[in-house]
C-alpha cells in the first residue's frame, strides 16, 4: 500500500503522543503534521485539507467531536480515526454515527494504528483512482457525443477526410490513442483500406489491406463484434501474408462501424498508451464510437454514390427532378407535394442490432401510407423523395406521422424506447414556394435542423 503524499493531521493534548506518532507514520510514508493545541488543529483544518485526521475525542478547549464536525464540513471524504479511552467509548460510536472511518482505544500499539491508517490510505487511493478513471471516460463520452451531435450536419459535407481527422482527434485525446487508422470498404476491389491513418507509416497502410472473411492472426474478422489481438509479439499476418512493417504496435482492436445494419467499415487502433483504460473498457468504448460515427460513414458513401450519377451530382439530378415535377405541376395548374424522409437514430446507442429485413420493412411502410397515388423516389439506405400531386397537406403530414409511428414501434427496445425514428419535411408548390431552388432549400432546411 502507497502512502506517499497522503497527508495526515495528528491532534493529540499530550505532545509525547503526537511527536511519537508523528515519528512512526513519517518512517511509514506518511506526510505528517501534529499539533498538540486543538484550538490551533482547528484553525489548521479551516485552512487546509486533510487526507486524513487522526484526532484524541477527549480534550480541553475543542473537543475531538469539534473537529471531527469542522472536518466533515470541510472535506466530507476526509478518513477521520479518533483516539480514545474506554470511558469514552459511547462518544466513540457517537462519532462513528457522524461519519468517523474508525476509531482506536488507548492505550494502542503501533501495529494497530498502522493497520487501520493502511486501509484508509488505500479506500482513498481507490476513489482517487476511480474518480481520475469516471473523468476519463467522461471526457471521451463528451467527445464522443460531441461528434454525434454534428454527424447531423454532415450528411451534405464532401470533406469526408476533415470528418476523419476529427475521429481520430477525439481517439487521440479522449483515449490516448496513439495509432489508429479508419477503414472504408472499396466496391472495385471488394476490401478494406485505411482512408486516414494516424502514426502509421505509408507503406504499412498500403500493405494492410483485407477483405470481409479475412483472418488477422488466425482470428477471423467480425462484422457483428469487436475483433481483438492484444498478444501480437511476431507482429500481423493478414491472410498468410505480414506487413511489411509494423510499425512499433502493441494490439489490434477492430470495431465494425454498421448503419442500419449495413457494414460500412471499421476504425482500427494499433496502439494506445497503457494504463489508461482497461482491455474492457477500451473496447466499449470504441464500440460506442463506431456507432456515433456511423452516420457520418454513411454520409461518406452517399457522397461517393451521388458523384457516380450520369456525371452530375446526386444533388443536381434531385433538382432536375424537382424542376420538372413542378413545371408539369405548373403546366396542369396543379399542385405538387414533396416528401423528404430519413431514416434516424432515436439515441445514441452503444450497441444496435437491425434485422436484415429493415429496408423491406421500411418500404413496405411507406408504400402502403402514400400507396400508387404518389411518386417514390428510394434515394439510398436511410433517404426517400415522395412526390404527390394535388395532395391535401395536412393528409401528407398526417401519412408521414404514422410512418414514423410505425417504425419507432417496430423498431425499440423491450422498455418500449424507440431505436429508429423518421425525420420528414414537406415543401408543397405553389404553396410554399414556386422555385426548384426554394423547394430544395426548404426540405433540407427542414431535415438537417
Amino acid at each position: 500500500m502507497k502512502s506517499d503524499n497522503m497527508s495526515i493531521l495528528i491532534i493529540d493534548d499530550e505532545q509525547a503522543i503526537v511527536d511519537q506518532l508523528s515519528f512512526f507514520l513519517t518512517e511509514q510514508g506518511f506526510n505528517v503534521t501534529g499539533l498538540s493545541d486543538s484550538k490551533k488543529a482547528l484553525e489548521y483544518i479551516n485552512q487546509k485539507t486533510y487526507d486524513i485526521i487522526l484526532t484524541d475525542l477527549k480534550m480541553p478547549v475543542i473537543s475531538g467531536m469539534d473537529i471531527v464536525k469542522a472536518a466533515k464540513d470541510k472535506n466530507a471524504d476526509t478518513k477521520i480515526v479518533i483516539m480514545t479511552g474506554f470511558a469514552t467509548i459511547d462518544s466513540a460510536i457517537e462519532a462513528i454515527q457522524y461519519g468517523v472511518y474508525d476509531y482506536i482505544r488507548k492505550p494502542f500499539k503501533y501495529q494497530e494504528v498502522q493497520i487501520i491508517l493502511n486501509r484508509a490510505s488505500e479506500i482513498i487511493c481507490l476513489k482517487r483512482k476511480n474518480a481520475a478513471l469516471n473523468k476519463k471516460i467522461q471526457m471521451m463520452l463528451s467527445n464522443i457525443t460531441m461528434l454525434y451531435d454534428i454527424s447531423t450536419i454532415l450528411y451534405q459535407v464532401s470533406d469526408f477526410t476533415m470528418v476523419v481527422e476529427m475521429i481520430l482527434d477525439t481517439l487521440a485525446e479522449g483515449m490516448k490513442i496513439e495509432k489508429a487508422g479508419v477503414f472504408l470498404y472499396d466496391d472495385s476491389s471488394g476490401t478494406f483500406r485505411m482512408e486516414k491513418q494516424m502514426g502509421l507509416s505509408d507503406r504499412f497502410v498500403e500493405q494492410f489491406i483485407f477483405q470481409r472473411e479475412s483472418n488477422i492472426n488466425n482470428i477471423k474478422i467480425s462484422s457483428l463484434e469487436t475483433t481483438t489481438i492484444f498478444d501480437i509479439e511476431k507482429g500481423i499476418i493478414i491472410d498468410d501474408n505480414s506487413p511489411a512493417e509494423n510499425d512499433l504496435i502493441n494490439q489490434f482492436i477492430l470495431a465494425p462501424v454498421k448503419y442500419l445494419g449495413n457494414l460500412l467499415g471499421f476504425v482500427g487502433v494499433f496502439k494506445i498508451q497503457e494504463g489508461v483504460f482497461s482491455k474492457e473498457d477500451e473496447i466499449k468504448l470504441l464500440n460506442i464510437m463506431a456507432t456515433q460515427i456511423a452516420p457520418i460513414f454513411q454520409s461518406a458513401k452517399q457522397y461517393k454514390e451521388k458523384l457516380r450519377l450520369t456525371g452530375n451530382s446526386y444533388g443536381l439530378a434531385v433538382n432536375n427532378m424537382i424542376g420538372e415535377k413542378i413545371m408539369y405541376a405548373k403546366k396542369m395548374q396543379n399542385s405538387v407535394t414533396f416528401v423528404s424522409l430519413r431514416l434516424i437514430y432515436s439515441f445514441a446507442a452503444e450497441n444496435i442490432l437491425l434485422p436484415e429485413d429493415l429496408n423491406e420493412s421500411y418500404k413496405k411502410i411507406v408504400e402502403t401510407e402514400f400507396e400508387s397515388a404518389s411518386e417514390i423516389v428510394w434515394q439510398n439506405i436511410d433517404s426517400t423523395l415522395v412526390v404527390v400531386f394535388g395532395g391535401n397537406p395536412v393528409i401528407i403530414e398526417l401519412s408521414c406521422a404514422n410512418i414514423r409511428t410505425k417504425i419507432e414501434e417496430l423498431f425499440s427496445e423491450e422498455n418500449g424506447k424507440p431505436i429508429l425514428s423518421v425525420k420528414y419535411a414537406i415543401m408543397t408548390y405553389p404553396h410554399d414556394a414556386n422555385s426548384t431552388e426554394h423547394i430544395v432549400s426548404g426540405l433540407n432546411n427542414a431535415l438537417f435542423n
